[in-house]
């Protein structure tokens, strides 16, 4: 029978890489000239622009004139366009990111004529589980990629990709890269080329992408497939795109497989990327926390207070971090010139969230009723009542000060009081005025909020003297609260946990190694040298007190200052830093707070912590779930034999925490954008969660983790000297430990250790506690009252997002069950009144009808199931 290949005309877009987006965009904007012309002049039938729309977006802004011309091949079907934004990392970004990033690309190509309704990352470092329920629930039903599925999975290249869930989607696994079939244009051999895109296939018709890396159109194509028709009489190529192929292969005998797919078997995975450009981890993962967590639902409580919902900023936003996600982006293997555009793109959005969230708390405290001078209004976010210890400042007139609600007093405790001038200030200091001035107090309150909603105290000024926390030297140096007493002993900290009665000595350390590799993948020096660092020469402070137990520690650790002083085993660069560790009153988790100033070079530093299980396995979040993994790989020790392209490492991506359990304990690590761990010592014990790699060149070749070329560019060597993080740092990283292994409630307590409460003080004195505290706002003319929010409390399901995702009334309230064998029913949301509410995907369709009620039954969720929720209250 006579063999099909559908050739699908392509380019790979790389939004950004060892070029910037700026440079690219030239070449795009003469290219798209190609393209349009080529489709128009019946050149070639069908063109797919890499499934992402933020080049087009960049494009249309500059060339709106093309938007009916671009429109019309779309309509036409010639023009294959989304439905991604970008193309998305799937690993080390949140799951709305993810959902965000589809919404975007969806929405911008449907303005057009429509979008290619296919999952299609064909470079992405890795496939998360979660993709084909994100697919289903956006109505995909066929997936296309490249990178990570392991041989001893499946060796075939069409396959029904599955979730627990029951999610599915067809799926074409691309052989040997979407570049695979410029072999077309460039060589006359065709019985080679067809026999390697014939490996792995499931039937007669097979799939040949013919294009690269910002590739041109090759106007030569058609003349190119005669010629290998003319010389494969057993097989006729086609001109073709996806819909066409998937169409083709929907009858064949297909396998079915599950999970994640990070491995090197086949290709590059690049499994250390995670830890490459922390800096851009951590700011990613603030960005993210505060739009999910606290952006997106005051937007939403801000429209019932009257304040309009501005969908098209939290776009902008989005557009900015969706454009950081790209899998170059996301990993930070890029040269220093775009990595600086990265940053610029993340304080953008650094900035412009955390001016809405400023900007709602004070538009809603100032519009509340009887507002008074000195009030302090404080809002919880999230969907429950959230009792906590916030650290917060108020600015007064008075020296000392007292916290009251409806009269009666609050108690709370002051960390520090500074003195501030208030008046003009003069070019001579005995000019100013010595009367005008007030004061900054930091404060720690131990609140209790209600859902998704906000609480008035009053502060008020207090005759006797300042209650501040105490520091103290004891001869036994420790800490403690309910649940956790942490003691500092001859240089090492023991944990003692309360409720269990025991104590775990040496429990936290760090390490520092050589790292030989690139922004691609850590690798060890050829000449290494590993060391453990710990807390013996620190100087030590203790803060004890009711709401906060305190360690700072300060100190300086002696590394190799390079690779040519670690292979000489030398240590003459000192790394400054200081070490918080907190325990807040009634919190389960032990806080800790490292700052380094990093002026080494090529180097890895791991935090260690101590488990006291044997770990085969470890498990940590996804982008809607959980997953469990083994802590090392079965082909760790003959990889090389079977031709993998890079060691089997067993390092992993992580979002928000790890976890190691067994039948009597379980050990949870949260982070704040440390995004990569790996269990290691004789049994597994150890959690390291790396904190950062220094390194300086975007690919080098032959490292011991990656034998052979250089990644990115195997060709030049290209210096990245900003990569080697020579500048101070900030790691945030929290501890709980539980009798039990429950990830939904794991995912509540992150958010009570991760998502602070925004809040508002009413004052005058001090025009400078934000940026846009300087300028004037009018109040609302209907005023605001504190009421409760809807309810969703529980210990089962993941609260995932409270968004508006349409023009009309309402907005989405999405949960899932991150349970990977259990069914979850009986949950519920809680409204304040009667509600109307409808089931609807992740793209807001409905799928079931309309219903009122005052509380609202969510039914039964399948393991891994995700739903969305429309409310109109």
């Amino acid at each position: 029978m006579q063999r099909k290949v559908h050739v699908i005309h392509h380019t790979h877009w790389d939004f950004e890489w060892y070029f910037t987006t700026n440079e690219s965009f030239v070449q795009l904007a003469y290219h798209l000239d190609e393209v349009m012309q080529a489709l128009e002049d019946k050149q070639i039938d069908y063109y797919l622009l890499d499934g992402q729309m933020s080049i087009l977006d960049d494009y249309l802004t500059s060339f709106p004139e093309q938007k009916e011309r671009l429109g019309q091949l779309v309509k036409s079907g010639k023009l294959a366009i989304g439905p991604w934004y970008t193309q998305t990392d799937e690993l080390i970004v949140r799951g709305e990111s993810i959902v965000r990033n589809l919404n975007l690309g969806m929405e911008l190509a449907e303005s057009l004529g429509g979008y290619m309704n296919i999952g299609y990352l064909p470079d992405s470092f890795g496939q998360s589980k979660d993709m084909p329920k994100i697919y289903n629930g956006f109505g995909i039903q066929q997936a296309v990629f490249w990178r990570g599925v392991p041989n001893e999975v499946t060796t075939k290249r069409e396959f029904h990709w599955t979730a627990e869930d029951g999610s599915s989607v067809l799926t074409s696994n691309i052989k040997n890269g979407y570049f695979v079939g410029v072999g077309l244009i460039c060589s006359d051999d065709a019985p080679a080329l067809i026999e390697t895109i014939s490996e792995g296939a499931t039937g007669n018709d097979l799939v040949l992408p013919v294009g690269g890396d910002q590739r041109y159109i090759d106007f030569n194509l058609r003349e190119r497939m005669e010629l290998y028709n003319q010389a494969l009489p057993d097989t006729k190529l086609v001109e073709s795109n996806y819909d066409l192929f998937f169409e083709a292969i929907k009858e064949n005998k297909l396998s079915t497989v599950t999970g994640e797919f990070i491995s090197s078997s086949v290709s590059k995975i690049h499994r250390s990327i995670y830890s490459s450009r922390y800096d851009h981890k951590y700011l990613n993962d603030k960005v993210e926390r505060r739009m999910i967590y606290q952006a997106e639902p005051l937007m939403v409580m801000a429209e019932k207070c009257g304040i309009p919902y501005k969908k098209g900023l939290l776009d902008r936003i989005w557009k900015l971090l969706n454009k950081n996600h790209t899998h170059d982006s996301a990993g930070g293997c890029n040269s220093d010139k775009t990595n600086q555009i990265i940053t610029d793109r993340f304080v953008e959005a650094d900035q412009l969230s955390y001016s809405l969230v400023d900007y709602l708390t004070r538009k809603i405290a100032e519009s509340r009723m009887n507002v008074s001078e000195g009030e302090l209004v404080v809002f919880n976010t999230l969907p429950w009542k959230n009792k906590k210890v916030m650290k917060c400042e108020v600015s007064t007139p008075f020296a000392a000060i007292a916290l009251e609600k409806d009269g009666s007093t609050i108690p709370f405790e002051i960390v520090g009081t500074r003195k501030e001038f208030s008046g003009s200030i003069r070019r001579e200091k005995a000019d100013e005025d010595p009367t005008s001035f007030y004061f900054i107090h930091e404060l720690l309150i131990e609140a209790e909020l209600p859902p998704l909603s906000f609480m008035t105290y009053q502060v008020v000024e207090k005759s006797e003297g300042i209650k501040r926390q105490s520091t103290k030297e004891t001869a036994e140096q420790s800490i403690k609260n309910d649940y956790y007493q942490i003691i500092f002993e001859a240089g090492a900290l023991s944990l003692v946990d309360r409720k269990a009665g025991k104590t775990y000595k040496d429990f936290l350390a760090f390490e520092d190694s050589g790292d030989e590799g690139d922004t691609y993948d850590y690798s060890p020096p050829y000449a290494d040298e590993c060391y453990r660092l710990n807390l013996a020469d620190a100087n030590c402070e203790v803060t004890q007190n009711t709401l906060l137990s305190k360690f700072t520690f300060t100190g300086e650790w002696n590394i190799a200052k390079d690779l040519s002083e670690r292979e000489l085993q030398k240590r003459t660069q000192t790394i400054p830093y200081q070490l918080t560790i907190e325990l807040m009153k009634e919190s389960r988790q032990i806080q800790f707070h490292l700052e380094i100033d990093n002026q080494a070079s090529d180097h890895r530093m791991r935090v260690l912590i101590d488990t006291p299980h044997k770990n085969e396995f470890s498990y940590t979040d996804t982008p809607f779930g959980t997953i469990k993994r083994t802590v090392e790989d079965q082909h760790i020790d003959d990889w090389k034999e079977l031709g993998w392209r890079e060691e089997p490492t067993a390092i992993f991506p992580m979002l928000t925490y790890v976890n190691s359990h067994d039948s009597s304990s379980s050990w949870t690590v949260f982070s704040k954008g440390i995004k990569e761990y790996q269990f290691v010592g004789e049994d597994f014990q150890t959690m390291a969660l790396t904190l950062f790699r220094s390194v300086g060149y975007l690919g080098r070749p032959d490292l011991l983790r990656r034998p052979g070329i250089a990644s990115g560019n195997e060709f030049k060597y290209i210096p990245t000297p900003d990569s080697q993080l020579q500048k101070k740092m900030t790691f945030k990283f929290a501890l709980q430990i539980d009798h039990d292994y429950q990830p939904a409630q794991l995912a509540k307590e992150y958010l009570a250790y991760a998502i602070s409460s925004p809040y508002y003080q009413i004052q005058e004195l001090n025009r400078f506690t934000t940026t846009l505290k300087y300028f004037v706002s009018n109040p609302l003319k209907n005023k605001v009252r504190e009421q409760a929010g809807i309810t969703f409390d529980s210990s089962k399901l993941i609260f995932s997002a409270l968004v508006k995702t349409q023009d009309a009334l309402g907005f989405d309230f999405r949960v899932y069950n991150p349970d990977l064998r259990r069914e979850v029913a009986g949950e519920t949301i809680a409204g304040p009144h009667e509600m109307s509410y409808t089931f609807v995907d992740l793209k807001g369709n409905a799928v079931s009808s309309t219903e009122k009620n005052d509380i609202i039954p969510l039914g039964t969720f399948k393991p891994g199931e995700i739903k969305t929720i429309h409310i109109v209250d």
